[in-house]
């Protein structure tokens, strides 16, 4: 009989059964829930002594709860007895007792819980314990993702399309084949909303109908690829993986007022066709490349920038830490498609990613400036393309701030005193009125910025920033301490028994590198160039199979790899794997040109066969034996409103948000005919149009889009005022596009399909807009109701 012992919580929590997989689920757990209960659940509630027979040492222990009852209710975290615990809700029970967890860490559990508190299993014990025998299995080894590119030459036909010879042979033994070819309306549809995300013109759909030239299709691909709305369009795709936002987020909405020029580099990028290896380089060491634009560079730089950021952590130095963690997680699935981050309290539960590689490249991002300040609200970092502020802005931000400040402190004044007295309210109005005409006038009269929200280099002069390796942090807390973890690349990937890629500056009187709370040895640089390069590295088997996955995905629905953020184990496997390593193979090997590998692919059969409804024997269509059907994002649909109403403005770059830059959040309007691409994305209060049609989450990476059917849509198109304000546009369209109702019904059908009326379509919408007429006594409201109704169909919003 084995001798009774006791297993500490933080040992516990790494030994707890799978429940579910869910991949986005059991990262948050990993990163935000676990390391929360190691902290400040540990000492009350383990397996030996629990404080009022509470445990949190497994699932099974937080769903049989103590002496209150269950601590947790899977999907209903207002029920569960832990949320209310650490809300403080009840001041007889109360955890931690020693103080309220912050706002952050409260919302992480409610998260959990109502994601049906997921607990997955660990792969290792303690992350700092010696390993016996090889660091990897050989299963861990031979990992598809983790190999060299694997091109079956023998398959490539002469002549043909290799993609299609890929696809061909998956549906052969399936005993199927492509659908027939896609007519040319609907191909030009499909195309046109890919490439440049608005709908063809008639008048384009009648110049490739007309073209007789067996290579019309690729004459209309290089006109839509060499359109400066192409840009905006795959743009707006990278932007959804870089998790662009205009605001800080968290806990102080801050404003990005710069975040746009990061926006507006991307558009550039791709338009300009910017080798993708150079554009990987750019946003993470833009600043320490010899050579290009360095208003380029430095916009680059944006990306690593962007995170949101919890301002007001009164532990600075977990501050950092957490920024550093959040870019070192979106550079990993960016780039990699990797969950680097879910290795910071322990070694990865799923992937061979040991802790110490993680703390390898955290001191990447430890040694890189992001804050502009670590003040009680702290600012995030920018810098000047020309090194330095001018004196007339930084006295005129200075005013600015001042003025601000007073005008909030009125506005508090003014709310204190009662409604009655109305002499003081208006004296406080009148008062805060002049201060903000003075504010307005600065801000018109406010010198050129040329300043980039970014990082720089660490120093010692920016605290907390001075480039050194770090130590392994034992479940994820900074004050204890494992093994230095000189910077190497993860060694799954890059070998055991590499080099640091950085070297150590001994420094005897260096008292820092002893303490190991924080930092080892000092160094002479961040890392990020030699990170930048290895991951830009043509021999990298991962960062080009990642980057034609995406631009797979946006063709056709899915990717080869149906999870694009997540190459480890938890993620899909690729449905064709011989094509993604060609596809990956050809990108590298004709300079990484995003473009060509645009055409490689729209210029395939499999991409010109029409749609259709899947064979019971492939209902996802990972066979790819017909087109898939997708609904429009967000921008596009609106876009497509605005286009077919004919007041789309099409004027590229700037910015729409008028509030100060790293300022609190403002009011934010909407209403513009501006490309969707440009409408400020502020997170915590994204517009109303955005949400409801499924845009993503900027504070997260997101590789895939998910499409929702609910009826809010249909609402929303029937009655929000911007769709109506559209229709009515529309409407003057239709009216001035034929004399008679036939005529204009035929113009409508055109615009918003980009196709003529069926008989029966003709005969219905005429007598809809004359019996409209006749009983509101108003022609133009009918056409406006006719216009709306092709809005909120679904051949308006579907591509087929």
């Amino acid at each position: 009989m084995p001798l009774p012992f006791r297993v500490p919580l933080a040992v516990a929590l790494l030994a707890s059964p799978v429940v579910a997989a869910d991949p986005a689920a059991v990262e948050h757990f990993e990163k935000k829930v676990r390391p929360l209960l190691s902290a400040h659940c540990a000492k009350c509630h383990d397996d030996a002594k629990p404080k009022g027979g509470l445990s949190l040492t497994s699932r099974a222990a937080a769903l049989r709860g103590g002496d209150s009852g269950p601590s947790v209710v899977p999907g209903k975290p207002a029920e569960s007895l832990l949320v209310k615990a650490v809300k403080y809700t009840d001041e007889a029970l109360t955890m931690p007792p020693k103080g309220k967890l912050p706002a952050a860490d409260i919302a992480a559990l409610e998260k959990w819980i109502a994601a049906g508190a997921v607990w997955p299993g660990a792969a290792t014990a303690d992350p700092n314990s010696p390993k016996a025998g090889p660091l990897f299995t050989d299963a861990q080894k031979k990992f598809w993702a983790f190999q060299e590119f694997k091109v079956p030459s023998s398959k490539l036909k002469v002549g043909a399309n290799p993609i299609d010879g890929f696809i061909l042979e998956k549906l052969d033994r399936a005993g199927l084949k492509l659908s027939s070819p896609a007519d040319r309306r609907t191909l030009l549809r499909r195309v046109t909303f890919d490439l440049i995300g608005r709908p063809p013109t008639p008048e384009e759909l009648t110049a490739f109908e007309a073209d007789p030239s067996p290579n019309a299709f690729e004459k209309v691909v290089d006109r839509l690829l060499a359109s400066p709305h192409y840009g905006e369009r795959w743009g707006r795709h990278w932007l959804d993986v870089a998790r662009y936002a205009d605001s800080n987020g968290m806990d102080e909405n801050t404003a990005f007022g710069n975040a746009y020029k990061y926006r507006d580099y991307v558009v550039r990028a791709f338009n300009e066709d910017k080798p993708f290896d150079r554009f990987v380089r750019e946003q993470l060491a833009g600043d320490l490349l010899p050579d290009g634009d360095s208003r380029d560079r430095l916009a680059a730089l944006g990306f690593l920038a962007l995170g949101p950021k919890l301002l007001a952590e009164p532990d600075k130095q977990k501050m950092l830490l957490d920024i550093a963690d959040e870019q070192l997680d979106t550079t990993g699935k960016a780039f990699l498609g990797l969950t680097l981050g879910c290795a910071r309290c322990h070694d990865h539960k799923f992937d061979p990613i040991p802790t110490r590689d993680y703390y390898s490249l955290l001191g990447v991002f430890t040694s890189t400036r992001t804050m502009q300040n670590l003040n009680t609200v702290a600012k995030t970092f920018e810098r000047s393309a020309d090194g330095a502020k001018t004196k007339e802005r930084a006295d005129a931000e200075k005013q600015l701030d001042k003025l601000r400040r007073e005008v909030r402190l009125l506005e508090r004044d003014f709310g204190k005193v009662p409604t009655t007295d109305k002499a003081k309210r208006t004296e406080i109005h009148e008062k805060a009125e002049v201060k903000r005409a003075a504010i307005k006038k600065l801000e018109v009269t406010l010198p050129p910025n040329e300043f980039y929200l970014g990082v720089e280099e660490g120093s010692a002069a920016a605290y907390g920033t001075q480039p050194r390796n770090l130590y392994v942090q034992v479940r994820g807390n900074y004050l204890t301490a494992g093994e230095e973890a000189p910077p190497v690349f993860p060694r799954i990937l890059a070998g055991e028994t590499q080099p640091p890629f950085v070297g150590v500056k001994p420094n005897p009187a260096d008292k820092n590198a002893a303490t190991k709370t924080r930092f080892g040895h000092a160094r002479d640089r961040s890392g990020r160039l030699e990170l930048a390069n290895w991951i830009a590295d043509p021999k990298n088997p991962l960062t080009a199979r990642v980057f034609v996955n995406r631009v797979w995905r946006h063709h056709f629905g899915e990717g080869l790899v149906r999870t694009p953020d997540n190459f480890g184990r938890l993620g899909d496997r690729p449905t064709h794997p011989e094509l993604l390593d060609w596809l990956a193979a050809e990108f590298v090997a004709h300079g990484w040109s995003v473009k060509r590998l645009h055409k490689l692919i729209l210029l395939s059969k499999t991409y010109q066969q029409s749609g259709g409804t899947p064979p019971a024997t492939d209902v996802e269509n990972e066979l790819l034996s017909c087109f898939p059907r997708r609904r429009l994002e967000a921008e596009s649909l609106r876009d497509s409103l605005l286009a077919v109403a004919g007041t789309l403005d099409r004027t590229l770059g700037g910015t729409l948000y008028s509030g100060a830059n790293l300022d609190y959040v403002g009011d934010v309007k909407y209403d513009t005919r501006r490309r969707s691409l440009y409408l400020p994305v502020v997170r915590g209060k994204l517009f109303d149009f955005f949400q409801t049609f499924d845009f993503p989450d900027p504070a997260v990476t997101v590789g895939h889009r998910v499409a929702t059917t609910v009826a809010p849509q249909a609402l929303f198109l029937m009655n929000n005022p911007f769709v109506t304000a559209r229709a009515a546009e529309f409407a003057d369209r239709i009216l001035a596009g034929g004399k008679t109702d036939a005529e204009r019904v035929a113009f409508a059908y055109r615009q918003a399909y980009c196709r003529a009326p069926t008989p029966d379509e003709l005969s219905r919408a005429t007598v809809f807009v004359t019996a409209y007429a006749k009983a509101s006594g108003a022609p133009a409201k009918a056409w406006a109701a006719f216009a709306q109704t092709l809005f909120a169909s679904n051949e308006f919003a579907f591509v087929e």
